[in-house]
């Protein structure tokens, strides 16, 4: 594993043309190796009444935003285009990804930490950048507030110092939607993923709006199939996309307070989950001896054995060690429409690093703004 991460960073780094501009300065982490749930809000949470996306919540959002969301979600990859900057910042790319590089480099986890930050951008109102903003002219609680994000979503200050460096040699040019987008690129790529150009021209959102995001928009970690069926299926997503972009869960960690009940006290009945394997069962015991920790400060446990890589062992682990952390995982393996397609992907090791890169160009597609709509923001936490 740490042979491929080691070599992916070398390639990446001959790739890249010098460019005397762009000197990167040492960067300290947020975090250590912490990705918690890629694409998933918190377990306390899902018992929480919502707010709800009412008609005024939606009017508003309308009134203000400078084009109208259709009820089905729309992909336009054919709005977006591969070398977007080449006339109007030509360093763009090689700016995004040296930057990004040199702070994996030093935290590993920020692969995960963007994979997650670009699924919960994108799954709201589109990859419009909504995430990246602390506040709006409106004075509404935005999206990065909400309690499906709060204290679990990491990443947004990475793309504030990639912005930075952009803006220094391209002001007012790459917009904060397409430095997430390029980053998620670069990410897979250090993920062991083969490299691809990104499509640019997205625009930024001058709107956020936490009452949006938790109006079934992101899917919980206590789901059920049929809910995150539904969910995918109403951002324009199929079956096997939807196992496809759950398999991100190959990079990254979660907590004991996501999962560990299932290995203790399933569902209240004393003993452990029945579609735990015994192995899985024992992992996680040892792995989270404290079920009365304070929430948040449970050990970390790895979603595979290669956290770093982008592969199909969280697939093969579902399959033949029946191990699975989060409780939705495992409803891919139990139910027959899914079971498949994860069997598929488990059995034939070059499928899911094919598939993952084209699933994301479609997430990275969804209702996205372009030409003269929204903005481009000189700083991605507020608007211009």
């Amino acid at each position: 594993m740490a042979r491929i991460f080691l070599n992916t960073l070398s390639l990446l780094l001959l790739l890249l043309a010098p460019s005397e501009a762009d000197q990167i300065n040492s960067y300290q982490p947020a975090s250590n190796f912490e990705t918690h749930v890629p694409f998933l809000g918190r377990h306390e949470d899902s018992n929480t009444e919502l707010t709800g996306d009412s008609a005024e919540d939606r009017k508003r959002f309308n009134d203000r935003t400078p084009y109208t969301m259709s009820q089905n979600a729309f992909h336009a990859p054919g709005k977006l285009t591969e070398g977007f900057y080449d006339q109007t910042c030509p360093d763009a790319e090689n700016i995004i990804t040296k930057a990004f590089l040199q702070i994996v480099e030093q935290n590993p986890g920020a692969i995960g930490h963007i994979l997650r930050l670009q699924f919960h951008d994108c799954f709201v109102n589109g990859c419009d950048a909504s995430i990246l903003l602390d506040y709006t002219p409106s004075g509404d609680l935005v999206e990065k507030g909400s309690m499906f994000n709060g204290l679990l979503l990491k990443g947004a200050d990475i793309i504030d110092d990639i912005k930075a460096k952009l803006e220094n040699k391209c002001p007012g040019t790459v917009s904060c939607a397409d430095v997430l987008a390029f980053t998620n690129n670069a990410a897979m790529t250090m993920a062991g993923l083969p490299a691809q150009r990104p499509l640019g021209g997205r625009r930024d959102s001058i709107v956020s709006l936490a009452s949006v995001v938790e109006s079934d928009n992101l899917p919980m970690s206590d789901w059920n199939i049929d809910q995150m069926m539904e969910l995918f299926g109403r951002k324009g997503f199929n079956i096997e996309e939807m196992v496809v972009m759950i398999g991100a869960h190959s990079v990254g960690i979660s907590h004991c307070d996501f999962f560990m009940q299932r290995a203790l006290n399933f569902s209240g009945t004393g003993i452990p989950d029945p579609n735990l394997g015994v192995e899985a069962i024992d992992e996680i015991k040892k792995a989270c001896p404290n079920p009365g920790t304070t929430l948040y400060r449970n050990p970390p446990v790895n979603f595979d054995a290669t956290p770093t890589v982008l592969d199909n062992l969280f697939f093969k682990d579902m399959v033949e060690r029946r191990r699975t952390l989060l409780i939705t995982d495992s409803h891919l393996y139990e139910d027959p429409r899914t079971r498949p397609i994860v069997e598929q992907m488990a059995a034939d090791p070059t499928l899911f690093p094919k598939r993952f890169p084209e699933v994301m160009v479609k997430l990275t597609s969804l209702n996205v703004l372009t030409g003269n709509e929204g903005e481009v923001r000189k700083i991605c936490r507020s608007t211009n």
